[in-house]
């Protein structure tokens, strides 16, 4: 693989996702509302004569589970669409590079994106939180953040896909919102509504989290940060008693690192078998 290429074709598209209105946008959103949900935790632990960052990071891993995974895959939906549109792709795949090499760039330089609006939002909350943590809180902060990292590029990955199969920009910009709701909400919904009447078992609680990326970067946010039963929901809490925290955040990792691959090769694939 062409690194140098693959390098170049990350920063094309780091450069056009910041220029744009939607990275701006979610960035300074994303930003704000870390903020003032720090607070009220925060105030919330002190008129309870509390300590600690705990209802700080709980109200963080709800905003990081469901602000960047939609920006990634609005992102990804949006680059191969609309460059093919505008008649941009065809330009680019006649260079000396290779179909994977630019999907790897485009990925990359996306993700690049995503990353830098999970750090303007972490980062002003760490400063809040800064004077509250004490040094056990550090590595859950930290471990909390490379978590939201990991699924801002599962979701980036997944927009590519789509992008790179959908008929037009409209279309892929569709199918990647209905795809965010459907793991921010309808299978949980649906899992929680049906689980019991269905009898599930053990075995379907389990895949009811692995099927799910933001589940699973849930599940593995409050993993890292120490969370209960009751924080970490019915399926991520199962799957805890049933294996244990270490193999369940590693069957969590497992499943986001297979959800990436499966979506790079998905768009290498859409992209290799029709014309630009």
């Amino acid at each position: 693989m062409n690194l140098a290429a693959v390098g170049a074709i990350a920063s094309w598209e780091l450069r056009l996702a910041v220029r744009g209105r939607l990275v701006m946008g979610t960035a300074v959103t994303f930003t704000v509302v870390c903020v003032l949900a720090t607070l009220l935790g925060l105030r919330s632990l002190s008129d309870l004569g509390l300590a600690g960052v705990g209802a700080g990071t709980g109200a963080l891993i709800n905003l990081a589970i469901l602000f960047p995974p939609l920006m990634g895959i609005m992102l990804g939906a949006n680059s191969l669409s609309s460059a093919r549109e505008r008649s941009l792709l065809p330009l680019m795949l006649v260079q000396p590079i290779s179909r994977l090499e630019h999907v790897c760039g485009v990925v990359i330089g996306l993700v690049g994106a995503v990353w830098l609006t999970i750090g303007f939002g972490f980062g002003a909350s760490a400063l809040l939180l800064a004077g509250v943590a004490g040094t056990a809180d550090v590595g859950g902060l930290l471990a909390i953040v490379a978590s939201a990292l990991g699924v801002g590029v599962v979701a980036v990955a997944l927009g590519v896909a789509i992008s790179a199969l959908a008929g037009s920009r409209l279309q892929a910009l569709g199918l990647s919102m209905g795809l965010w709701f459907l793991f921010a909400f309808a299978i949980d919904l649906v899992l929680a509504g049906v689980g019991a009447a269905v009898h599930l078992g053990p075995l379907g609680l389990l895949v009811g989290v692995l099927v799910n990326p933001l589940e699973a970067g849930r599940v593995l946010m409050v993993l890292a940060s120490g969370g209960d039963a009751l924080t970490l929901g019915p399926f991520g809490a199962y799957l805890n008693q049933s294996v244990g925290a270490v193999w369940a955040a590693l069957a969590v990792c497992a499943s986001l690192a297979t959800w990436t691959g499966s979506s790079l090769l998905l768009a290498w694939t859409g992209i290799s078998r029709r014309e630009p």
